[in-house]
């Protein structure tokens, strides 16, 4: 059951990115930490625009990878209940193990994210711009022209290019 006041409160309260920073904080499992991967990321808010923590998403998805943790994530959600650490009872966690982070197209920022990727262990770090991607030639092309200019400055001559670093834990 929905409580739309309760929806209501935390929608005029809360970002987005606040909570989805809320799902990764709930999150530990093997190397993954996800109250000290979001202690890092608000600890260096200067390096990234955005982040999402979900399953990973393939292209061309021939085998259903991504519809199946599309999938485990609805499920998941639709069985969560709260329950205190000390209970014996617990239902399935938000099922996610990648981190998306938009960041600017710059060395000093990559290069940072890169080591926190290994900081906190994550089994694969990648940097992305669309036109290393394994998709056909025009989604490759609309990726890589939705990043270009994509972060906008404050004088439309500053616009930036954007990439996008994927941190995957096992």
């Amino acid at each position: 059951m929905l409580d739309l006041a309760q929806i209501q409160s935390i929608a005029q309260s809360y970002s987005p990115q606040e909570l989805f920073a809320t799902l990764v904080w709930q999150r530990r499992f093997n190397e993954f930490d996800g109250e000290q991967v979001i202690t890092d990321l608000s600890n260096h808010r200067d390096l990234w625009a955005s982040f999402l923590f979900t399953k990973p998403i393939f292209a061309p998805d021939e085998n259903g990878l991504s519809f199946g943790g599309m999938v485990n994530t609805l499920l998941a959600m639709a069985h969560y209940r709260s329950m205190p650490e000390t209970s014996i009872i617990h239902f399935i966690a938000y099922p996610t193990d990648t981190l998306y982070v938009l960041t600017e197209n710059q060395d000093t920022k990559v290069s940072e994210l890169l080591d926190l990727g290994k900081k906190s262990r994550a089994d694969s770090v990648e940097v992305s711009d669309g036109a290393n991607e394994d998709y056909g030639f025009r989604l490759k092309r609309r990726l890589r022209t939705r990043l270009e200019r994509a972060l906008w400055g404050e004088d439309v001559h500053q616009d930036c290019d954007a990439v996008i670093i994927s941190y995957w834990w096992d």
